[in-house]
């Protein structure tokens, strides 16, 4: 479940220059001041590409200007934006604790640890401290994601900032009966949607393997409940249970539309093989 987030303010060529500002080896100093406009452009590419759905129309790049490599634009990033006393820690800081309790925004349920690039910076190292090209992420989806580089609209990744797709409802689980009870996640696009919409939230969610994820927290979180659903059933029987399920499931709705706990409960509330057997095992 990927979470929408408001996309960063800070000026590119504003975080840029911080970075960079306390250059000591002056021929390096000149050299990345002279590709500042470059970066600024990149940067406005990059923003109408992702609006338009067409990253993958941005060519690669191993040199930023005339001969600023990519392993000493890469510094810019690692050495003077995620050091902790370098001149572009606040902003580092400041889209790392952009999302809400800390929550990945990729999956929808790690805790945030560091900063993806979204077009990866080994092939677009002009974006390597773009505030648009940097999300928060857990450990997890950052690897996953890895150095992919998307070759039509419908490989591209999912982006925070530029996609919305909490308006409707795609994530859904079914129950696996037996014992104990498991649970399968899918994604079922709405009928209105693009087939590019469709394929993109497809391959977010087989990318980032969400179904393992959403599967074994689903799992988890019945086994914390079990004895409550048993002591309802024995006390009132499987109609209230069901009950008590579709109450859970309107509740986490209420929170996220598109959340594991909103698709395992409504699945429950779904199945009555549970409400009778499963309940009890």
């Amino acid at each position: 479940m990927m979470r929408k987030l408001p996309k960063p303010t800070d000026q590119p060529e504003v975080v840029y220059t911080t970075c960079i500002s306390r250059v000591r080896d002056p021929s390096l100093k000149i050299r990345l001041m002279t590709c500042k406009q470059e970066i600024i452009d990149d940067s406005l590419a990059f923003d109408q590409h992702a609006t338009n759905n067409t990253l993958h129309l941005i060519a690669e790049k191993n040199v930023v200007g005339n001969n600023v490599l990519k392993n000493e634009m890469e510094k810019v990033y690692t050495d003077r934006m995620v050091g902790k006393t370098s001149p572009g820690r606040v902003y580092y800081d400041k889209l790392i604790t952009a999302p809400k309790n800390g929550i990945c925004p990729l999956c929808g349920h790690r805790v945030v640890q560091t900063l993806d690039h979204h077009l990866p910076k080994a092939h677009h190292p002009s974006l390597v401290v773009s505030p648009a090209n940097l999300v928060p992420s857990c450990s997890d989806c950052n690897k996953s994601k890895l150095n992919t580089r998307p070759s039509s609209p419908d490989e591209e990744p999912l982006h925070p900032y530029f996609d919305d797709i909490e308006g409707d409802r795609w994530l859904y689980a079914e129950v696996i009966q037996g014992n104990p009870v498991a649970f399968q996640y899918f994604v079922s696009p709405p009928s209105h949607w693009d087939s590019v919409k469709a394929n993109r939230v497809q391959n977010h969610f087989d990318t980032l393997e969400l179904s393992r994820l959403y599967s074994i927290q689903a799992a988890t979180e019945l086994s914390d409940i079990t004895y409550l659903l048993s002591k309802i059933y024995q006390t009132v029987g499987a109609d209230a249970v069901r009950n008590q399920l579709s109450d859970s499931a309107e509740s986490c709705e209420q929170q996220h539309l598109n959340y594991w706990k909103t698709a395992m409960y409504y699945a429950l509330a779904q199945s009555t093989w549970f409400h009778t057997v499963g309940v009890n095992q």
